[in-house]
């Protein structure tokens, strides 16, 4: 009678576990911002072969390799780290009220440095790709939650590069192709990647930035993004102020213990263009046993040590402002151009 008894009050728990609702996700709300990218050593690469050359040094110019490798070149380390690729998340704020819930996102290439070297007609020349004065445009994000705090997206942006030849050994002699002044650029320069990790900070499971040595990014930091000795942006921040949300991150698994998702290749469809990058991590913590190291770990801590208090993360629907003007980008002569509206 207790055995037939138990049996059935055991049973009737196993309804009753059945029958519980399963507990909803609280939602994440995702904040516009800048997002900040480094290069690996020759872990990009360009084709000079789909370039206009001719433009700057003659018909027929002999290049060698024409498949040139590219290193990140950080655009402010005082401020910015080793950060060398700068992005935009447009407003407005992005609400994720369970998972999987999938969202798009407007974003756009503010500031690109990659550094790679070239020759040219039989002169070896340093080479600079940055971002054309002609405003790069918009491209989009798309973005899955499919855990608490965050999933995967896949990215597709225009870049509107610049070219810049610099002699090595003889810095006046410098020949320039801005492709969104001058035609015969490959068009459209159109760069993906895919199932990219994200996660947000400090969301339901408390993912932390810091833990990572995740190089903050704040507010007003002038940028030049064109390498025209310009500044031509002005940084809105991980989370842009006057915004619903969470700072948005990439590069780790958006799962606790948060491991690292390896590097995020950016391919163009057609041309031998890729560009490969990971997260900053200057605030990793470091040795420092000699003065080289004290001195540096001193410029670490500067820009470490500006990282915002933890937010949190606001009422979803909550009002959000109207997008500001975005900065006006600054102009420059170059060797060789166009008139303005011309495009890639």
């Amino acid at each position: 009678m207790t055995r037939s008894f138990s049996k059935w009050a055991l049973a009737g728990l196993a309804l009753l576990a059945m029958a519980a609702p399963v507990l909803a996700q609280p939602p994440i709300t995702v904040a516009p911002g800048n997002d900040g990218w480094v290069s690996p050593v020759n872990g990009s690469q360009i084709d000079l072969a789909v370039f206009p050359l001719s433009l700057v040094f003659g018909p027929s110019p002999t290049v060698s390799p024409t498949l040139v490798s590219l290193s990140g070149l950080p655009l402010d380390p005082p401020n910015l780290g080793s950060i060398d690729t700068l992005m935009e998340r447009y407003p407005p704020s992005v609400v994720f009220a369970t998972f999987p819930e999938t969202h798009t996102f407007s974003v756009e290439i503010k500031a690109l440095r990659l550094k790679g070297q070239t020759v040219v007609n039989g002169h070896t020349y340093t080479l600079v790709i940055s971002l054309s004065e002609t405003p790069s445009g918009a491209g989009t994000i798309t973005a899955t939650r499919l855990t608490a705090d965050g999933g995967r997206f896949n990215s597709s942006f225009p870049v509107q590069p610049k070219l810049t030849f610099t002699e090595v050994g003889n810095p006046g002699n410098r020949a320039v192709i801005d492709c969104g002044a001058v035609s015969g650029c490959p068009t459209p320069l159109t760069l993906g990647a895919s199932n990219v990790c994200w996660e947000v900070a400090h969301g339901p499971n408390n993912f932390d930035p810091a833990t990572k040595g995740i190089t903050p990014i704040r507010a007003g930091i002038p940028v030049d993004g064109t390498y025209n000795g310009v500044n031509d942006y002005t940084t809105v921040g991980r989370a842009r102020a006057g915004f619903a949300g969470l700072e948005f991150h990439t590069g780790w698994d958006p799962t606790p213990p948060w491991g690292p998702c390896g590097n995020v290749r950016h391919d163009h469809a057609v041309y031998s263009l890729f560009h490969v990058s990971a997260p900053p991590t200057d605030c990793s913590k470091t040795s420092t046993t000699t003065t080289a190291r004290t001195a540096k770990a001193i410029a670490v801590s500067r820009l470490c040590d500006q990282v915002s208090p933890t937010p949190a993360d606001p009422v979803p629907g909550e009002p959000v402002p109207a997008d500001p003007k975005q900065p006006v980008d600054g102009t420059l002569k170059h060797k060789a151009t166009k008139p303005p509206g011309g495009g890639l």
